[in-house]
């Protein structure tokens, strides 16, 4: 995972000597093999360049075309590099290397703005067009990678990282209320797909492209699954074999790489389909042994993963990192202290399980992680597939949906049924009724009770606006509503997260199941083949014969991540050694103007050990408490 850094000027001024070269060295851990810059009067661009690819070796960027009249920086890697460079020589390109930068510079200069839909894989770029007078950029389907963007008056910046933007000295660090509250309300913190915890700094949303020239941005969405077709198969096992053969070749392009291969595998059916797979078709892929990284309680005893993920370590070819939630209260102490290097709280307060795996990452010198995210995106869940048979008058398949709920030991399906029948029924007036009970119910929930009465009802009543708004365009079709998954903000909030944390520990993290030919694949499989029955990803189990031992493939237990636990010993430490992050005066004070103040006073019995309630209480005085503190350090203000 690469950096890239820029700032153009639009007004005729040229660029402030060294400016981009401040911008490059506030994300100097992205660089180790290098941070190169290009000037060229009013243009600067900067790359930080990580080479996790035996193809990244003969990469030098910022890259221009022979009269310098293209410029391009990227992070990131081409994963259909072998189509798009045969595609291209057929077009008459010249390829002076072996690297995917150059792809997609060429990409450019036959296809233009179409050139994204071109190239699949997992980056982001900027090219100056210096015929044009413009910049173009384009971030991939999933939004595994991001950047961050400044139109400023007459001039426009962006970078990997907020803080190469910031470094410029040129934008007023002024706090976005909205992104605030979108940290506090934890249903709405993916809504927002274009803001950030400042005014004037956005992010491009996953799946869009974007020009830039002297009459400004204009940004559009350049990946448009909900307009796939459905995909027509003689029999689920034919569709099932399609999907396999999507995930093999997902799987096998995420396995170049110029050192060591990692995969997380938290014996769970993503990860182990991953590792699985790996280990049964791909092992020549590799020079050496898989390194695997997993998380599990203390008490290995009583963590449901656990025997998963021995299960999968009897193939000793697989070379194994085992961390406990000890680890945890361990590293508690420098967790903390990270605030200051953090864009966003969110990496902080959402993200310690995966800092503890990329951690052993980089302290095994593995560069490159394979993980699971996505992977349960492409299907549905029991409350997706219950509203899909309602919706459908399928009444006769519910008892083998019932079925599958009580197999994985799901509870309280009653609710999900009525809750699901009276809105596939109820007539519109009904319903507008049923969802202003809802949104006063939601009033009590426990995170928006942390907000004033009044803030509560403004916030809630934007985002349902925003939503109606949205739900108003949207197309009905099946293909539609699952391609939502992919374009709602869900998927890139995590890649944005979770690449934080890695890039900060010099890892590369790879996602299998957010390749963009495997989404559309699963965009495209009929309803039956989505459905959460006989059991959960009845598809993905069916298609790992043989690859997983029947015990994991077969696991009906879905619950219980280890997680939570990390958690626990964290905020046990951090209460012991960290007394400022649990100041409730100071965080009140702080939040005064958006907080119930006696919201946070603990509830009777919140301070009984193991109590669910108190954990939560102190899971949410703990992400108050990171927060607090991040504002600080940012010294951010309205």
């Amino acid at each position: 995972m690469s950096g890239i850094a820029g700032i153009i000027r639009f007004d005729g001024a040229p660029v402030e000597p060294g400016l981009v070269e401040k911008m490059t060295a506030a994300m100097p851990y992205r660089g180790p093999d290098g941070i190169n810059h290009w000037v060229m009067g009013r243009v600067a661009l900067g790359q930080c360049l990580l080479c996790t690819t035996p193809e990244s070796l003969e990469e030098t960027q910022p890259l221009t075309n022979g009269d310098e009249s293209l410029v391009l920086v990227m992070d990131g890697r081409v994963d259909n590099r072998e189509d798009l460079r045969r595609e291209l020589l057929g077009r008459g390109a010249v390829l002076r290397t072996r690297a995917d930068a150059e792809l997609v510079l060429r990409a450019y200069e036959i296809w233009g703005e179409a050139c994204p839909d071109r190239v699949i894989g997992e980056y982001v770029f900027f090219i100056w067009d210096a015929r044009q007078r413009r910049l173009f950029g384009a971030r991939d389907a999933a939004g595994t990678r991001h950047f961050y963007y400044h139109a400023g008056n007459g001039w426009f910046a962006f970078a990997s990282e907020i803080k190469g933007l910031l470094a410029t000295g040129l934008i007023e660090p002024r706090l976005n209320e909205s992104r605030l509250l979108d940290y506090i309300v934890v249903e709405f913190d993916r809504d927002d797909q274009v803001g950030t915890f400042y005014q004037d700094i956005h992010r491009l949303p996953a799946g869009h492209a974007m020009t830039v020239t002297a009459r400004g941005a204009n940004v559009w969405r350049c990946w448009n699954p909900g307009d796939l077709q459905v995909l027509h198969f003689s029999s689920l096992d034919d569709c099932a074999e399609g999907f396999l053969e999507q995930f093999r070749t997902a799987v096998k392009c995420r396995l170049r790489s110029s050192g060591p291969v990692g995969a997380m595998l938290s014996g769970g059916l993503d990860s182990s389909s991953i590792v699985g797979l790996i280990s049964k078709e791909f092992r020549a892929e590799l020079h050496q042994p898989l390194k695997t990284f997993s998380l599990i309680r203390e008490d290995r005893e009583n963590c449901p993963d656990w025997e998963s993920i021995q299960a999968m370590l009897k193939d000793d070819w697989i070379d194994p990192a085992i961390i406990t939630s000890a680890r945890a209260g361990e590293i508690s102490q420098s967790y903390l202290e990270n605030i200051r290097n953090t864009d966003e709280p969110f990496a902080l307060s959402h993200g310690l399980v995966c800092d503890v795996i990329y951690e052993a990452a980089r302290d095994n010198a593995c560069s490159v992680v394979l993980d699971g995210l996505a992977g349960d995106l492409l299907f549905y869940g029991f409350t997706r597939s219950l509203g899909s048979l309602l919706g459908r008058k399928a009444y006769t398949r519910l008892p083998g949906l019932l079925a599958a709920y009580r197999r994985h030991g799901i509870k309280g399906w009653g609710g999900d049924f009525a809750r699901i029948l009276a809105a596939s029924i109820a007539p519109e007036g009904v319903r507008a009724v049923y969802r202003g009970i809802r949104d006063t119910r939601e009033l009590r929930r426990d995170d928006l009770k942390l907000l004033h009465r009044q803030t509560a009802r403004r916030y809630l009543s934007t985002k349902r606006s925003l939503q109606n708004e949205a739900a108003g365009h949207r197309s009905d079709t099946d293909q539609a509503a699952h391609a939502r998954n992919f374009t709602s903000g869900l998927l890139s909030f995590a890649h944005e997260v979770y690449g934080q944390i890695a890039l900060s520990k010099g890892v590369e993290p790879r996602s299998p199941f957010s390749d963009r030919r495997l989404i559309e694949f699963a965009i495209q499989m009929p309803v039956e083949a989505k459905l959460a029955m006989p059991w959960y990803k009845p598809l993905l189990r069916n298609s790992m014969a043989g690859r997983l031992p029947e015990d994991v493939r077969l696991r009906t237990n879905i619950d219980g991540h280890p997680g939570w636990q990390f958690y626990q010993r964290l905020i046990e430490r951090s209460a012991q050694t960290d007394a400022e992050v649990w100041n409730t005066e100071r965080i009140s004070s702080g939040f005064r103007q958006w907080i119930d103040m006696a919201s946070l006073s603990p509830a009777p019995g919140v301070n009984k050990a193991g109590t669910e309630y108190a954990h939560e209480y102190q899971l949410t005085l703990f992400k108050l408490g990171v927060l607090s503190r991040w504002l600080v350090t940012r010294q951010l203000v309205l």
